[in-house]
């Protein structure tokens, strides 16, 4: 009897120390221990003691190096300016904005991030992003440098944007749903001919300011009204300058009269230079 008695004790004092994997060998009789059942013994909520430990201390997950995962990134935030065409190559057509990211914890605290959009999904954005809208952006975090006003050139960030969404609130409709109801306010007014004249009018714009020089500007020799401002040398399409043109279409006009106007100075401007640059000041 003493002597097992001292085998109780010593188990008793020595069990704490042993490897983990000597340990749940005695998992039966540790349950019936009060100091040991709450690490055994599995619960409803989180499982065993020993496996959320495990879960705390495990080595993270090796995952394979995917293009499409470097430096991916999401937001969700007001677009906080309207969308402005950028610098582009003639087969690139891009557009950026700026997103204002609040802080969820506190609404006081916010950061503004560059948007930056291309081809299909910069098309999209065009017809319909709005100022004010709410929605979830995923892309790429990039950098690009800037000159503040000190002349000192800062880092700032921007997100080349691959997917993008609107984002329902609780309470509230989803800007989407204002977006198609405004558009279908629009179409009303103005007809669905009458709106796709104008979406392809503005195409028709942005297909000449990459290259100009394959239409024919006719504002200085048009006899009346009717005739066009600018007509394509192949096509035939034509253009009219009209009052309620967005202003960016008269500053780009303004420009690259003004680069024609230089150039014909410094000598005769060759048919095949193209025209690769949109700038849009804010």
């Amino acid at each position: 009897m003493i002597a097992r008695r001292i085998r109780e004790i010593v188990f008793r004092s020595t069990s704490q120390f042993l490897p983990l994997k000597n340990r749940t060998r005695s998992h039966c009789s540790a349950a019936s221990n009060p100091r040991f059942s709450n690490f055994f013994v599995d619960d409803s909520e989180g499982g065993s003691g020993v496996y959320r430990l495990a879960l705390k201390s495990q080595r993270p997950t090796t995952v394979e190096v995917l293009p499409q995962l470097r430096n991916s990134v999401s937001f969700i935030g007001t677009v906080d300016k309207p969308l402005k065409v950028m610098n582009t190559n003639p087969d690139d057509f891009g557009v950026h904005t700026w997103l204002k990211v609040k802080n969820p914890h506190n609404p006081d605290r916010s950061f503004k991030i560059l948007l930056n959009m291309w081809d299909e999904i910069a098309e999209m954005c065009v017809k319909h992003l709005k100022l004010d809208d709410f929605i979830y952006v995923s892309g790429v975090l990039a950098s690009y440098s800037k000159a503040i006003e000190d002349g000192q050139s800062r880092l700032f960030y921007k997100v080349n944007v691959k997917e993008v969404n609107f984002v329902a609130q609780q309470g509230q409709r989803s800007n989407s749903q204002k977006s198609k109801k405004l558009q279908s306010e629009q179409v009303d007014d103005v007809g669905e001919a009458g709106m796709e004249r104008y979406e392809n009018q503005i195409y028709l714009w942005q297909i000449y300011f990459t290259n100009p020089f394959e239409w024919w500007d006719n504002r200085k020799s048009k006899k009346n009204p009717r005739q066009p401002d600018f007509k394509h040398k192949d096509t035939g399409e034509a253009l009219w300058l009209n009052p309620n043109d967005p202003p960016w279409i008269k500053k780009q006009l303004e420009r690259l009269d003004s680069r024609l106007s230089e150039c014909s100075i410094g000598g005769q401007v060759s048919s095949r230079r193209r025209i690769s640059e949109w700038v849009y000041d804010e």
